[in-house]
């Protein structure tokens, strides 16, 4: 069984050998390669072999082809800072007053700055793999994190309470847009899989939730649904009291952080595979014998072994040591579902 069909068998409901595993891997798949993240980051042919080159010496089942949570940023004319090691450093947010996101134009994904590095990564990863692995390429931000992060994190959260309703609906409906607009270029690629994260909603409360990050989410995943394409959430931190709205959402996989237990997750959200969600920390500083152990509990005690993708809770951290992440595939081999 190949990693694109451990994978694709996982979120169909099909039987698989043993569970599969996929890393968000940044500056830790540099540091293994050798590559300044500079080059990386601006470079398609050096992102997309860097991932390759990464996933192949863990030993997962899928490529997840990611730069960083700026690319939507750059793309809109922000400014990003590229060091040689560690991740992007982003500028002013792109939209100091809220009212004049009507200046604003939706770029072409294929043209934009930033978008078009990831989408040619990932089409290069597409090209060379040949569905020995599942390919799943991350497309920045979900409509909430994308309207807070072109804004301004607190700046936007001070909108949503000051605002006119309508002026903050009009802007989600604009990032949702542009949400979509970035999706179905990276489908377009022959990615198996696309993913979104909207961590800055699990700022909000399950009511503020419900009202400014959910029905945007509907509305962008709707869009981007292919039978084709799997779609695949990911919110950082800690979910628990979001995790009974995100039910509504035709997702196929959610990606759970380390915060959250995945039995909890598994039991709230029965329409989709899990994905997580070892601790970074404990992934980057634990021996590797450890981290073999540590992951072979959290698949056991999951209680949705047929319906679980192993990964860390979020990127593995820059410094973590490949036999590591080695110990996690090989504790995912050595569990029987």
């Amino acid at each position: 069984m190949t990693g694109y069909e451990r994978i694709r068998n996982t979120i169909q409901g099909k039987t698989v050998n043993y569970p599969a595993s996929i890393f968000i891997a940044t500056s830790a798949a540099c540091r293994l390669a050798g590559v300044k993240q500079s080059e990386w980051s601006t470079q398609p042919e050096v992102l997309a072999d860097t991932l390759i080159d990464f996933t192949k010496r863990c030993g997962c089942d899928g490529i997840y082809v990611t730069r960083d949570n700026l690319v939507v940023h750059e793309a809109m004319g922000g400014k990003v800072t590229f060091p040689d090691s560690g991740d992007a450093l982003g500028g002013d947010p792109v939209l100091p007053i809220l009212r004049e996101f009507t200046k604003l134009t939706i770029p072409d994904p294929n043209q934009a700055a930033g978008m078009k590095t990831v989408i040619a990564a990932a089409r290069r990863v597409v090209d060379k793999i040949d569905q020995e692995c599942y390919v799943m390429a991350n497309i920045d931000c979900g409509p909430f994190s994308t309207a807070a992060n072109l804004r301004g994190v607190q700046n936007f959260i001070m909108d949503i309470m000051t605002e006119d309703p309508k002026l903050v609906q009009d802007y989600l409906e604009f990032c949702t847009d542009l949400v979509v607009a970035y999706g179905k270029a990276m489908q377009a690629t022959g990615v198996h899989g696309i993913q979104y994260g909207d961590s800055s909603a699990s700022l909000l409360s399950p009511a503020l939730f419900e009202r400014f990050a959910l029905p945007y989410q509907a509305s962008s995943i709707a869009q981007l649904q292919q039978d084709r394409c799997d779609f695949w959430l990911h919110i950082c931190g800690k979910t628990d009291h979001l995790l009974p709205h995100l039910k509504a959402l035709n997702m196929q996989v959610f990606e759970v952080d380390a915060m959250v237990p995945l039995a909890k997750a598994g039991q709230a959200l029965t329409q989709c595979v899990i994905k997580g969600n070892l601790d970074t920390m404990a992934l980057q500083e634990s021996s590797a014998e450890e981290v073999y152990k540590a992951t072979q509990m959290m698949i056991n005690d999951s209680g949705i072994q047929d319906r679980l993708i192993v990964s860390a809770g979020c990127g593995v951290p820059q410094k973590t040591p490949l036999k590591n992440l080695q110990a996690m595939t090989r504790a995912c081999r050595e569990v029987k579902v």
